[in-house]
C-alpha cells in the first residue's frame, strides 16, 4: 500500500516518466519492424547476407545497453535519440530472424500453386508469403517489445526522462529507496504485460485466421 501511495503522491513526475517510456518503445517497436521486415525479407532470399545480418545483429545484442548507449550518446547527444537508436538495434535480431524464419516455412506446394497462378515474385511475397508469414514474424516483434520495455530504463544513465529515472534515483539511498524503486519497476512490468498480452492477443488470431484458411 505504501507504494501505491507513493506512486500517487509522486504521479506528477512519474506521469511524463511513464509517456516517455511508452513513446520511446514505440517509436522503437515501430522503426525495428520496418527495418527487421526488410533485412528478413532479404536474409529469406540471400543465404550469404542471411549469415551476415545475422552474425551483426547477433553481435550487437551482446554489447551492454550502458555501453552501447553511452557510445551512441557520444554521437547522438544526450536524451531520447541514442537510447531509441540502441533500442532500434537490439530488437532487429529477433524481427529479422523470425521474418526469415516465417517466410522460408512457408509451404513450397503453396508457392508452387501461386506461381501457377501466374504471380510475379513481388506478388507472391505480399499476397502469400508475407500473410502466411505474420503470426512468425510478430512472435518476434513481441520478444523485442517486451526487451525495449525493459532495456529503455538504461536510457535514464543517458538523460532520458523514463521510467529509468526512479530505479536510478533509488539506488545508494539509504532511505525511502524500496517504494522509489518499485514506482520504477512496477509501471515497467506493467507495461510489458500489457504490450506482450496485446501482442499475443493479435498472434493468435492471425494463426487461427491461417488455419481456417488453410481448412478451406
Amino acid at each position: 500500500m505504501s507504494t501505491f501511495q507513493y506512486i500517487v503522491d509522486n504521479w506528477d513526475s512519474l506521469g511524463p516518466q511513464v509517456l516517455t517510456h511508452v513513446v520511446i518503445v514505440l517509436i522503437c517497436v515501430a522503426a525495428s519492424g520496418v527495418l527487421g521486415l526488410l533485412l528478413g525479407i532479404v536474409a529469406a532470399r540471400s543465404e550469404r547476407f542471411s549469415v551476415v545480418i545475422l552474425a551483426a545483429t547477433s553481435t550487437i545484442i551482446t554489447v551492454p545497453s550502458f555501453a552501447l548507449f553511452g557510445l551512441l550518446s557520444i554521437f547522438l547527444g544526450l536524451g531520447d535519440p541514442p537510447v531509441i537508436v540502441g533500442l532500434v538495434l537490439y530488437a532487429l535480431l529477433p524481427v529479422t530472424r523470425n521474418t526469415r524464419a516465417g517466410l522460408l516455412a512457408v509451404d513450397s506446394a503453396v508457392l508452387e500453386a501461386a506461381r501457377g497462378m501466374g504471380m510475379s515474385p513481388l506478388q507472391m511475397l505480399f499476397r502469400v508469403q508475407l500473410p502466411l508469414a505474420v503470426p512468425v514474424i510478430l512472435a518476434g516483434l513481441r520478444q523485442a517489445t517486451v526487451m525495449g520495455v525493459a532495456i529503455a530504463t538504461v536510457g535514464a544513465a543517458v538523460g532520458v526522462n523514463d521510467l529509468g529515472q526512479p530505479i536510478f534515483q533509488a539506488v545508494g539511498r539509504s532511505s525511502g529507496t524500496l517504494d522509489r524503486l518499485l514506482s520504477g519497476v512496477i509501471p515497467v512490468a506493467l507495461i510489458g504485460i500489457f504490450a506482450d498480452a496485446m501482442l499475443a492477443g493479435v498472434q493468435r488470431a492471425l494463426s487461427k485466421g491461417r488455419v481456417a484458411v488453410a481448412a478451406t
